[in-house]
């Protein structure tokens, strides 16, 4: 930067470079700026002055835009005056288009709203643009922080829900469930549902002792009822009641798949899903007020939801947790676990034999899809640490169906295929 005329002198070599005042200046600025305007704090700068940001004071009238300095004066045309914001800073840069070198800058925001910026024409419209573009993404980032709160509170709520649930439901004491697994017994024996096959019976007692010997030291005293349904079907009820179907023991081919279905359903059983599944079907008021007021609330919310224990299906949620814990219980007794990757392998089979997989939308089933079931347990399978050494089971002590094929058939679909007899 060259230094050309006299001391304390305000010069412009050219239109690339910057005007120079000699220290104290005192000179008229503008109209409307005198020492009641103390203007904004600013910076300016210019290739000629190397990497060096000059500070100084910004002002304003309806005809230009003034900077001062100690040894610096610049001055830029209001009509012409261009404006550009920092990306992801504060500072608001001014331009001249006929002097692009050269930019002064301040972070004060106020300046925006200074009646001479009325005048500024170009600067108004590019203002307009950022300004409009800036409570755009204002929105934007507005309705993202609310979807993120809600998706947030979402989880809270179902976490702290889930929490409170499974406080409830240790508090049911183990009278209450055994008292309502013997009501659901003398039930389906009332309506001629059970086998009274104590040969059977004591075969699959035999057959589950090694799984019965990992599972909670309270949850073992577990009695077994075979059901006279061709559906290829078990379940576990409050009270360590194990109910499985006829169909399911002519579908199993091996004590291993017997095991994997027991595991599964005995899962159900130890994490007390049906009693879960009953506080929670009477909703999160309900179940909030249960647990402030501790275990005394306990029976009338379960006394409230008693007569969907065993008529709803339960949540995919469950059922998942119900495959993880069955698998940890197979992996802990040593019983090869792919036992329960082959039920759900041939359960597949029959549900893509009978078109019944693309009946409903996964996101209305209850159920996890078998595809996906299997696949979650093939992960666990491959994660294994140890995929040799397991208990060598012998081969399962009943005889096979002579029509296997049939009996493996919902009762309904039977009927429908023999005419509807």
């Amino acid at each position: 930067m060259k230094n050309v005329g006299q001391p304390g002198a305000a010069f412009k070599e050219n239109s690339h470079s910057i005007s120079m005042t000699a220290p104290g200046f005192t000179g008229k600025i503008g109209a409307g700026v005198n020492e009641l305007n103390p203007g904004y704090e600013a910076g300016l700068f210019h290739p000629d002055m190397g990497n060096e940001v000059v500070n100084g004071r910004v002002f304003l009238d309806r005809w230009k835009l003034y900077f001062r300095s100690e040894s610096v004066s610049e001055e830029m045309p209001m009509e012409t005056l261009e404006v550009e914001f920092e990306d992801g800073g504060t500072r608001i840069y001014f331009k001249d288009p006929e002097r692009p070198d050269l930019s002064i800058f301040t972070s004060d925001q106020s300046i925006l709203k200074h009646p001479a910026m009325r005048h500024a024409a170009q600067a108004q419209a590019q203002m307009t643009q950022v300004l409009s573009k800036r409570e755009a993404n204002r929105a934007l980032r507005l309705t993202a922080y609310f979807l993120v709160f809600c998706v947030v509170a979402t989880w809270f709520c179902s976490v702290s829900l889930g929490f409170m649930v499974r406080t409830i439901a240790s508090w049911v004491p183990m009278e209450w469930e055994q008292k309502f697994g013997q009501k659901e017994i003398a039930k389906l024996r009332s309506e001629g549902m059970l086998i009274d096959d104590t040969n059977q019976i004591a075969q699959v007692t035999e057959i589950a002792q090694p799984l019965i010997k990992v599972l909670p030291e309270n949850r073992r005293d577990l009695k077994f009822y075979i059901l006279d349904d061709e559906d290829a079907n078990a379940f576990a009820l409050p009270g360590e009641y194990v109910v499985i179907h006829k169909g399911l023991l002519q579908m199993v081919d091996t004590r291993e798949e017997l095991l994997g279905v027991l595991a599964h359903e005995l899962a159900h059983e130890t994490q007390r899903h049906m009693i879960r599944h009953t506080i929670a079907a009477e909703g999160s008021l309900a179940v909030f007020g249960v647990f402030i007021h501790s275990k005394r609330a306990t029976g009338s919310l379960l006394g409230m939801g008693s007569g969907i224990l065993v008529s709803q299906d339960f949540s995919r949620s469950y059922e998942s947790e119900a495959d993880a814990v069955g698998w940890k219980y197979l992996v802990a007794a040593n019983i090869d676990p792919r036992g329960m990757i082959e039920v759900f392998k041939k359960l597949k089979a029959e549900e893509d034999a009978m078109g019944f997989s693309h009946l409903m939308p996964q996101s209305l089933a209850s159920h996890p899809a078998l595809s996906k079931r299997i696949a979650v347990l093939q992960k666990k399978w491959n994660k294994l640490d140890r995929k040799t050494g397991f208990l060598q089971l012998p081969p399962l002590p009943w005889p096979k169906a002579t029509n296997a094929d049939e009996s493996r058939l919902p009762v309904q679909l039977r009927k429908l295929m023999r005419g509807g007899r």
